[in-house]
C-alpha cells in the first residue's frame, strides 16, 4: 500500500481578497515554531501508519505561500520525511509558489531537495485583475518565474489560473489564454472564481462595489478555455485540470480516486484507512497541542451516505469517471443503488452520464 502527504504552510506575506484557506501574516519566529511542531506531528502521525504502508507516492506543499519558508526549515522537514517513509520510484513532489516570492538560488536549492513539480499561482496576466484580487506580483514576475523554472531544469510544473473574475470580459480572458499558451506549461489548473463567505471579495460583491460575470458568460468562458487548450494539445482530465500527455497531477488524482492521504499542519485534512479527520484550523491550538505531544485532531462524523455522495462527486469530476467495481468493494452497494435506480436510469437515458465498461462518467 502507499499514500500521499499534504503539508499546509499557513503563512502569507499578503492576504488575497478571494482566498478562504487558513492563513495568517508571515513572521520568521512563528514559522520556526510551526516547523518544530510539524516535526513532532510527523513523528506522531508515522506511528499510525503500518510499516508496510509507508510508501510515499506524492508530497504536496500548499498554503498559504510555502515558497516563503526558510530553506533550512524545508531541509530538516524533508530529511525527516525521508527517514520516516520510503519514497516511491516515481515520487512526485509539488510545491506552490507565488511569482514574486522566489529566486533562482531558492529554486536550485529546492530542486536539490527533491522538488520536481513547482506550481505557480499566476491567476491572471492582467494587472487590473490582479489588483482586484490583491495579488502582489506583476506580469514581469510571472514571466520571470517560468523562465527561471526552465533555466534550472524543471521539466514538470503547473500554472494556476482563475476565470470569472470581476470586470473580466471574454476579450480579457482571450488575452490571458494567449499569454498562457506562449509559456506552454505542462500542466494548467483553470478554476472558476468561487466567492467564499466572509472574504473581502464577498463583502465587495454584497455591497455592490464589484460584480462577477453571470452564469452564461462564465459558461462561455469555460467553453473558450476548453477549446483553446484542446487546440494546443492539452487533455482535460478533470473539470479544472488540463495537462500535456504524461503530466497529470498524481497527488490530486489521489484525492479524486479515494486514495489514502495524510495531512499535516493547521487545517490539513487526512483520509487514512477509510477514516477521515482534520487538524484544528488555528495555529495557536496546533502549536499548543503538539507542544504536549498531542495531535490537534478533529474527527469527521459524516455517515456512509455522505461518504458515497462525496466519492461520486469527486469521481465524476474526472474524465475517467468512477470505477464501478472499486465503488462496490468500498461501500458494498452499486453506484446505481447509491444514486437511486430511477434517477440513475433517467441520467443514463438522457445522456448526462455514460456507463462505459468498468467506469461511469459524465
Amino acid at each position: 500500500m502507499s499514500f500521499s502527504l499534504y503539508i499546509h504552510f499557513p503563512f502569507c506575506a499578503n492576504l488575497c481578497n478571494y482566498c478562504d484557506f487558513y492563513k495568517i501574516p508571515h513572521s520568521p519566529e512563528l514559522e520556526n515554531r510551526y516547523f518544530k511542531a510539524l516535526e513532532i506531528e510527523l513523528d506522531l502521525a508515522r506511528e499510525t501508519i503500518e510499516p508496510a504502508d509507508r510508501v510515499l507516492e506524492t508530497i504536496y506543499l500548499g498554503g498559504g505561500t510555502p515558497s516563503l519558508a526558510d530553506i533550512e526549515n524545508f531541509q530538516r522537514l524533508l530529511d525527516q520525511v525521508r527517514n520516516n517513509f520510503q519514497l516511491a520510484n516515481s515520487f512526485e513532489f509539488s510545491l506552490e509558489i507565488n511569482p514574486e516570492s522566489i529566486n533562482s538560488d531558492k529554486l536550485l536549492f529546492l530542486k536539490e531537495l527533491g522538488l520536481n513539480r513547482p506550481v505557480i499561482g499566476i491567476q491572471s496576466f492582467n494587472p487590473r485583475l490582479l489588483k482586484l484580487l490583491n495579488r502582489k506580483h506583476n506580469l514581469d514576475d510571472s514571466y520571470r518565474v517560468i523562465h527561471l523554472l526552465r533555466a534550472v531544469g524543471f521539466d514538470n510544473f503547473g500554472i494556476d489560473m482563475i476565470f470569472g473574475l470581476p470586470k473580466q470580459t471574454v476579450r480579457l480572458l482571450a488575452d490571458d489564454l494567449n499569454q498562457l499558451m506562449e509559456l506552454k506549461p505542462p500542466h494548467i489548473s483553470y478554476y472558476q472564481l468561487t466567492v467564499e463567505k466572509d472574504t473581502v471579495l464577498d463583502r465587495q460583491i454584497n455591497t455592490g462595489e464589484l460584480e462577477i460575470p453571470d452564469s452564461d458568460l462564465s459558461a462561455a468562458m469555460y467553453r473558450a478555455i476548453n477549446i483553446k487548450l484542446n487546440g494546443y494539445g492539452y487533455s482535460r482530465y478533470e473539470v479544472s485540470s488540463f495537462a500535456l500527455a504524461g503530466y497529470e497531477c498524481r497527488h490530486n488524482r489521489c484525492y479524486w480516486e479515494g486514495g489514502d492521504f495524510l495531512g499535516l499542519g493547521p487545517s490539513a485534512h487526512s483520509f487514512i484507512g477509510h477514516r477521515r479527520f482534520a487538524n484544528s484550523a488555528d495555529l495557536n491550538i496546533y502549536l499548543d497541542k503538539l507542544a504536549q505531544k498531542e495531535r490537534p485532531l478533529v474527527y469527521d462524523t459524516d455517515d456512509q451516505e455522505a461518504r458515497m455522495m462525496e466519492t461520486i462527486m469527486l469521481g465524476l469530476r474526472t474524465a475517467k469517471g468512477i470505477n464501478q467495481a472499486d465503488f462496490r468493494r468500498r461501500f458494498e452497494i452499486s453506484i446505481e443503488e447509491a444514486l437511486d435506480r430511477a434517477s440513475y436510469k433517467i441520467m443514463l437515458e438522457s445522456g448526462l452520464i455514460d456507463a462505459d465498461g468498468d467506469y461511469i462518467k459524465v
